[in-house]
């Protein structure tokens, strides 16, 4: 009678815990991997304010430092739990100045480029609303691992193709007639998403208030 033992070796990531940290803060894992972070931010509710409302929030960045492709940003009381991957293997964090998030069993590791989670568009809203004559963005927050490139479209012709989860542009009266979407490519299928613009103007704002 003959035994044979075949030994299984999968690959282990060690998640590694992300400590509450000043302004920035730069995650790097070896080359060949990219990072993926889950996290949730949260400011006591002892402490007064409105977050949102009063610009604290976590933006992080597929790079490593601030020019780098921006993957989200993040404010709230008390947010859900996040998934985020880059595209390679530096994510930079950077909290708004005299921020008072705190992380709550959040955590980073590395994970291989062949290791890898299916694109999709499930978060984008397909309604977003943008100022007359102001600097407005528009957001896709593609998910994927690797980051996906998203590939942004204006009346079909493309305008951005990077791993920017924003589109920022000058919104003119043309805007009220323009077409917007965003796609991405998951093993070779492509999944896009139609954006129609709400364009309020300044004085609609204030008659609201």
């Amino acid at each position: 009678m003959f035994f044979i033992i075949v030994a299984i070796i999968t690959e282990v990531y060690p998640r590694i815990n992300i400590e509450d940290f000043g302004t920035t803060k730069l995650l790097l894992v070896e080359k060949g991997q990219y990072v993926e972070i889950r996290f949730i931010i949260y400011i006591p509710y002892s402490l007064p304010g409105a977050p949102c409302a009063d610009e604290e929030y976590l933006e992080i960045r597929d790079g490593y430092n601030q020019s780098a492709n921006l993957l989200g940003v993040f404010c709230g009381r008390s947010t859900p739990y996040f998934t985020l991957r880059s595209s390679g293997h530096n994510m930079w964090l950077r909290f708004s100045p005299q921020h008072r998030y705190q992380f709550w069993q959040s955590s980073y590791e590395g994970k291989s480029m062949h290791k890898t989670a299916p694109a999709n568009l499930n978060t984008v809203a397909q309604i977003q609303f943008v100022l007359l004559n102001h600097f407005s963005s528009l957001w896709c927050p593609a998910e994927g691992g690797p980051a996906p490139r998203i590939v942004w479209r204006r009346n079909g012709a493309v305008v951005q193709n990077s791993t920017s989860v924003r589109l920022r542009f000058k919104v003119t009266e043309q805007e009220r007639n323009t077409k917007y979407s965003c796609e991405v490519v998951d093993h070779g299928q492509l999944k896009r998403i139609h954006i129609s613009l709400v364009v309020e103007s300044k004085f609609q704002i204030t008659c609201l208030l």
